[in-house]
């Protein structure tokens, strides 16, 4: 009796939170357990297995149907990311590759970073956390491959370019959180750049900042009137409520449409010694890195390669500006 009263409980709460579009998705502490609903899924594909491989009663099966259609929420939410967009699919665009790479400002060694970036050019460079001293040297080590550059004056922000940047500054849009933006000259096609990070949603103020910024990068985005490109560090996921909002108020798409969902933290490829909570965090390995793109951009290939020193990985795109 007290089995099948878990099971029924953990079915009905795992369809619950497999419904990532429903109204409490916008509630803060559904938010913070939505980072863990890759999980939610494998927990629930396992009930559903198990209870599959035991060969059911007449009442159990209610219980699989449960399953089953939470399974249906999950996958809809997040493997829907893997289906081709047919605009990829059509030839011709100027090319153009953009990165960005959020590297931990206490985890930073230039050597190791120079090698990341290195080994992973782009044409566009959206570095996120180091402090000024730290961007600087990196900048000083990638010279010949990122001619041109900008450092806002806050919020630790920087964009590496190998085409002209013109008309660079650092914006807070009114939401108390600084954004980089700048217009991009990629022979002779201008592109409107923006790199972010948004606060993570750990307390229910920083969940509000996070918003707040969010709308408003969503509606200037939504004002540009040329090729549009914003990157960073969103502290959001795929299937969050916000995420959804951000890319219908902007007119934007995540690069990731048709490419896979690419997570981007927590990663530890350095084997360094972790603490009692990061120990917790790296099995989370969740898409909150992301490159949005206005419609006028093709994606041909997304990729996550390695994060080297950082706690997340890059996320790179190769694109098509037409």
């Amino acid at each position: 009796m007290l089995v099948n009263v878990f099971l029924w409980l953990s079915a009905i709460a795992l369809l619950g939170l497999s419904i990532s579009v429903a109204p409490w998705y916008r509630l803060w502490p559904f938010e913070v357990i939505g980072g863990c609903y890759l999980w939610l899924a494998a927990f629930t594909l396992l009930l559903f297995l198990g209870g599959v491989l035991l060969k059911p009663k007449p009442p159990r099966r209610k219980l699989l149907i449960v399953l089953a259609i939470a399974l249906g929420f999950y996958a809809s939410s997040t493997l829907s990311g893997y289906i081709p967009r047919l605009r990829d699919m059509r030839s011709g665009g100027l090319p153009l590759t953009a990165m960005t790479y959020n590297v931990n400002y206490q985890l930073w060694d230039t050597g190791a970073v120079t090698e990341s970036v290195r080994a992973n050019p782009a044409d566009l460079l959206g570095l996120i956390e180091p402090s000024d001293e730290e961007s600087e040297a990196l900048r000083v080590q990638v010279q010949d491959l990122y001619p041109y550059y900008y450092r806002a004056t806050d919020g630790r922000l920087s964009l590496f370019s190998r085409h002209p940047i013109i008309n660079a500054a650092t914006e807070d849009f009114g939401a108390s959180n600084y954004s980089l933006t700048a217009t991009v000259d990629v022979d002779g096609k201008s592109v409107w750049v923006a790199v972010t990070h948004p606060r993570p949603p750990v307390s229910p103020s920083l969940f509000m900042r996070r918003n707040l910024l969010m709308q408003a990068l969503a509606d200037y985005g939504a004002s540009q009137e040329t090729t549009t490109i914003i990157m960073g560090d969103f502290n959001t996921t795929s299937w969050s409520h916000y995420f959804r909002d951000f890319a219908q108020h902007s007119g934007l798409r995540s690069v990731n449409l048709g490419h896979g969902l690419n997570p981007t933290w927590f990663y530890n490829a350095t084997e360094r010694s972790l603490s009692t909570t990061e120990r917790g965090l790296q099995f989370l390995k969740i898409p909150i890195d992301h490159i949005f793109v206005s419609p006028d951009i093709s994606v041909d290939e997304v990729t996550a390669p390695s994060p080297g020193v950082s706690d997340h990985r890059p996320l790179i795109a190769k694109l098509r500006l037409r």
